[in-house]
């Protein structure tokens, strides 16, 4: 018998599911390749930069690698060098104008001790940029012993000083106790002070809101008064204004009085001169050069009177 075997019902569709499951599951495992990839910076064009360093602890391949707290790149590759570790950081090629050379990467953690661990690039002056393949220089971070140490020596000088206040203090004898006793009775004075002192804050809270109201009303006094001023004012400014302008039309009146009398002033003047002159000649004349003779004022001398009063009582 070449009868074909014919599957069941339930089964025909089962290839088609597959083969969906397999196509999507191809599709997200697609997906988070790329997103890797994009976290990892496999589509943006980098630029490598290298440092090399003595130590390389706490530094990881894939610590981000920050400029200004903003990620511009990640350690790409550590290898062992000549002199300690030769560490290699891929930056994003956009960010490369803003590293110029004399520029610092520093080992730091984004949150002082504690926080994760990151190269911090410390930009220098301006300048032309990295290159491909350029060496930076490196600044390892401070350990938590050295932090320790900065304190210690900090701590000590103020410790000793302590101390000394402490010896003298504790030199002193009777004097703690009648200090004590001083700065109890001072601190049971402070309570009354306390008090003293917010009813006088409270006395000029109210001053101020009492000037405060005084203010505003003289304000608004002024605010009444400024508007007659100005228009009192601006009535005497037109006042003026209209004086100033018949005071003006009057010059210009006058003036113009004035250059019309000018030529008559000068006509009368030059006839007068004339006049004078013809007199003159008319004086010098023979038939009335007597008429016009001059008189002379005639002075006796002082020694005639005495004379004269000699004569006469004689």
């Amino acid at each position: 018998m070449n009868a074909t075997f014919t599957p069941p019902v339930r089964f025909s569709r089962l290839l088609l599911k597959v083969n969906a499951f397999l196509l999507i599951a191809l599709l997200l495992v697609a997906a988070f390749i790329g997103l890797v990839a994009y976290k990892q910076g496999w589509f943006v064009q980098q630029t490598t930069i290298h440092f090399v360093t003595g130590n390389a602890l706490g530094l990881t391949k894939g610590m981000p690698v920050k400029l200004h707290g903003f990620t511009v790149g990640s350690v790409s590759g550590m290898e062992l060098a000549e002199g300690g570790v030769d560490v290699r950081l891929s930056i994003m090629s956009e960010y490369m104008p803003r590293i110029p050379r004399g520029s610092v990467a520093k080992h730091s953690r984004e949150a002082g001790v504690v926080g994760a661990a990151v190269i911090d690039i410390l930009p220098g002056k301006p300048g032309p940029a990295l290159a491909q393949g350029e060496r930076i220089d490196f600044e390892p971070s401070r350990s938590i012993a050295e932090y320790i140490d900065d304190i210690r020596r900090q701590a000590v000088p103020a410790f000793n000083e302590l101390k000394q206040v402490l010896v003298n203090f504790k030199g002193s004898g009777e004097d703690i106790a009648v200090s004590l006793r001083s700065l109890r009775a001072e601190m049971e004075v402070l309570p009354q002070t306390h008090r003293d002192l917010k009813k006088l804050l409270v006395s000029a809270e109210k001053a101020a809101a009492d000037f405060n109201k005084q203010s505003n009303a003289t304000l608004a006094s002024i605010d009444r008064a400024v508007p007659e001023l100005t228009t009192k004012l601006g009535s005497a400014i037109e006042s003026i204004d209209g004086a100033a302008q018949q005071l003006r039309k009057t010059g210009e009146e006058a003036q113009g009085t004035i250059q019309k009398a000018r030529p008559m002033l000068e006509r009368g003047e030059s006839v007068a001169r004339d006049a004078g002159e013809v007199f003159n000649a008319a004086k010098r004349v023979w038939p009335l050069s007597d008429s016009f003779s001059e008189t002379v004022d005639r002075e006796l001398p002082i020694d005639s009177f005495d004379a004269r009063g000699k004569a006469l009582k004689h």
